[in-house]
């Protein structure tokens, strides 16, 4: 049996620069996983509670990499929504567990604040009496956009870069109150050719690291876009149907209940 084809060696170069560094070459995807791996294991406290990472690709297969985004203390990377039958097989049953069992807490993220999934097919009404609706966890692989059907063009998630930084607690609230706080604040950027795919090792890629500020911010706001718009793995239909949507506020009821507690206010002092 004939070796598989492969390029041949010598074609890896590495560069830095002032704001990160770079790689070209085989095996690009190794290097993601390698900083990944080293995140995973600083030591974690009461207040730095373990690495976070966002990111996207058109799909994600490789053993190694999902094995360290499992070890994440949050994680969600949002893919291209697959044809069904990719989700059927060994190959798949890793991605699915790490869906099930990681994910992000929606809570760390205000971008994500004032959205949440129907309830009976209706957006969910907050009002003065409203539990904490974005106290959920999102899943730790998402999908988004449309299932491709026969042979169908259809957009895609094209971009393949991974946000990795530090989840956070605090009891200090911007407004000065005592409260418990969790949040999320990115570090390194990696941006890539590679697919997060085992295949992609033998390619020729190129990936690097950023700690840009601009491109730190930017990226979490458009990856978080992505979770807004995003459906769980394999679940969704052929179209597009974000599984979040926008809560509706029910004005009538809080100015309601801001009069009457003025008005009790009111009373409890004449009282005194």
């Amino acid at each position: 049996m004939a070796d598989a084809p492969s390029f041949p060696p010598g074609l890896n170069l590495r560069t830095a620069s002032a704001t990160g560094d770079a790689v070209f070459g085989l095996d690009i995807l190794g290097r993601l996983v390698d900083e990944l791996r080293a995140a995973a294991q600083v030591r974690r406290t009461e207040r730095a509670w373990g690495p976070g990472v966002l990111g996207c690709s058109m799909w994600m297969d490789d053993p190694e990499l999902i094995e360290v985004l499992g070890q994440m203390a949050n994680a969600c990377v949002v893919v291209t929504k697959q044809p069904r039958w990719r989700y059927d097989g060994a190959r798949a049953d890793a991605l699915k567990a790490l869906a099930s069992s990681n994910g992000l807490a929606q809570q760390a993220y205000h971008e994500l604040s004032e959205l949440a999934p129907p309830v009976d097919g209706n957006r969910v009404i907050v009002g003065p009496w409203h539990r904490d609706w974005a106290d959920n966890e999102i899943g730790a692989v998402r999908e988004v956009g449309f299932r491709k059907v026969g042979n169908h063009l259809v957009p895609i998630v094209h971009a393949k870069i991974m946000l990795l930084g530090q989840m956070y607690w605090t009891d200090e609230h911007p407004s000065g109150h005592v409260m418990d706080v969790i949040g999320f604040r990115p570090e390194r950027l990696w941006i890539g050719s590679a697919n997060f795919t085992k295949s992609s090792r033998s390619s020729l890629e190129m990936g690097m690291w950023t700690t840009d500020p601009d491109m730190l911010t930017a990226a979490r706001q458009w990856l978080l876009s992505l979770v807004a718009i995003s459906e769980p793995l394999g679940a969704g239909s052929d179209s597009m149907q974000p599984e979040l949507v926008p809560v509706e506020y029910d004005h009538d009821a809080m100015v309601e209940y801001m009069r009457e507690a003025a008005a009790y206010s009111e009373w409890d002092e004449d009282d005194d």
